[in-house]
């Protein structure tokens, strides 16, 4: 580990102590580059932790130092450390290829989640957090998530309900205010999981609308975004949330941050020994479509290995974001540079979450590139390029996944009143509650659904409830029992 602050390397060194066999300290670049030398002939590192601003050498030059070291036996694996997650530094370490990079305050969840990824066998498998094994980290725990993406709503409340707690979804920041304070205090929820960049209402204006009421000052509000930059975790702090988690989502940081909050001290020390147990397992990828472009082994990882739920989520991929540089065009060309903005910044962070690591970096780009208000013909350009790339890209995912199960065949099964009366009770309590469960209900239950609505009506019904549009379903549903006589 090498960093020039007395106090960051304490801290860093305590967390891996408690992972590793031995763990050796450096001040400066090239006191790190002299170690590596020195031990390379006997005991060679495995890994260095390089942190990035050093006085004289920074990281990224004695990082790119040790990896064109030829007279190196062996190479170690190389993470960069920084408390400033600036896309250029970012950028320059992977060009330099290193092996990871991590975002102060370091957690032990975080080391060794890095760890598991630069060790993990190679191939087409999966390193990755058994659910089961987190099934008491976050139970109990009632989290509201404020989220306006369907495919990364459905990837966090897989992995927080797989820990055992209940997640209530809205689609924008409006809505998590007034579902916040239509409710008697105290808070309902124990923590609020925050996206920043929504329609109609962001995150900055919801959490500084609900920090503008006392019964809510200390609910914890958790920043959920793809920056992942200094600037923009100072302004979450600023406008009053607890903390921040980088997207793609990442299971062990996700489940930790959220611990921390829910349980200060034993849920932290559960779940910390949980990751640390499971976080070995290898997951086989199965029959995942292997294309260029997509890193199954990554994307696996963030869905805490749940195979099904990744297939599906592709799939939603594909249905949703080929028409998306449309959208950003159709914005731009009415002046409405925040909706671009936002539109490219969503794909960004639902590409990172399914490892579509190209479509990433290019929406990463545009992006940027909008916030810059760089030239349109140039801007123009790379929206035409983005166009191309997610197209083929989405065409090579579509031809390469499984074939879809036969889920959406008409039911045979006769349904007596009393169950259709039991389960229209019970849909109807899950979407008054914006509960998830909701589309749980409907997979059990579909022959119920069958006998309420026709087959374009129940396609829209289901769709609803994929996308998380709990007040739609609720509109559709209660006509449609109350004709029945259900209600």
């Amino acid at each position: 580990m090498v960093d020039d602050n007395p106090t960051a390397r304490e801290i860093l060194q305590e967390v891996l102590c408690t992972v590793s066999g031995r763990v050796d300290a450096a001040t400066s670049g090239k006191e790190a580059i002299t170690a590596v030398k020195q031990r390379d002939a006997h005991e060679p590192y495995d890994i260095v932790f390089m942190d990035w601003r050093m006085p004289g050498m920074d990281g990224l030059e004695a990082s790119r130092y040790i990896k064109s070291d030829e007279t190196l036996t062996r190479q170690p694996a190389i993470v960069l450390v920084t408390a400033f997650g600036r896309e250029e530094v970012r950028e320059e370490a992977e060009r330099l290829h290193l092996d990871g990079f991590i975002l102060k305050p370091i957690t032990r969840s975080m080391i060794v989640d890095t760890l598991v990824n630069v060790f993990a066998h190679p191939g087409n498998e999966a390193a990755t957090i058994e659910p089961g094994a987190l099934g008491e980290s976050l139970r109990g725990a009632r989290l509201l998530l404020a989220e306006d993406n369907e495919i990364n709503q459905q990837i966090a409340v897989e992995l927080l309900e797989a820990a055992g707690a209940k997640v209530t979804v809205v689609n924008n920041g409006r809505k998590a205010v007034e579902l916040l304070f239509s409710g008697p205090p105290p808070p309902q929820f124990d923590a609020v999981l925050m996206d920043l960049q929504m329609p109609e209402m962001d995150g900055y204006q919801a959490t500084s609308k609900i920090r503008s009421e006392p019964p809510f000052n200390s609910l914890p509000i958790i920043a959920m975004t793809a920056h992942a930059t200094l600037e923009e975790r100072e302004r979450c702090l600023a406008v009053g949330m607890n903390d921040h988690i980088s997207k793609p989502i990442d299971p062990a940081v996700l489940l930790e941050t959220v611990g921390r909050f829910y349980r200060p001290e034993t849920a932290v020390s559960t779940l910390a020994t949980s990751i640390s147990t499971a976080s070995g397992t290898i997951i086989d990828n199965g029959d995942l479509p292997i294309i260029s472009g997509l890193d199954t082994k990554d994307g696996l990882r963030r869905v805490a290995g749940n195979r099904k739920l990744y297939v599906k989520l592709l799939r939603q991929f594909v249905e949703q974001q080929a028409s998306v540089p449309t959208e950003i065009r159709d914005a731009l060309s009415c002046n409405d540079r925040t909706s671009a903005e936002r539109l490219a910044h969503t794909v960004k962070g639902v590409a990172g979450n399914l490892g579509a690591c190209q479509i990433q970096q290019m929406a990463s780009e545009i992006e940027k590139s909008i916030g810059a208000k760089i030239p349109s013909e140039e801007l123009n350009s790379m929206l035409r390029e983005f166009d191309t790339a997610l197209r083929e890209f989405v065409m090579r995912l579509h031809g390469a996944l499984p074939s879809a199960e036969t889920t959406t065949a008409p039911s045979t099964r006769q349904v007596s009143a009393d169950e259709m009366k039991s389960v229209v009770d019970e849909m109807m309590g899950h979407l008054n509650n914006y509960d998830p469960a909701a589309t749980g209900c409907f997979e059990k239950n579909r022959a119920v659904f069958e006998n309420l609505f026709d087959d374009e009506k129940l396609t829209q019904f289901a769709q609803h409830l994929n996308q998380f549009e709990f007040n739609e379903a609720l509109a559709q549903l209660e006509p449609a029992a109350r004709e029945k006589g259900f209600l």
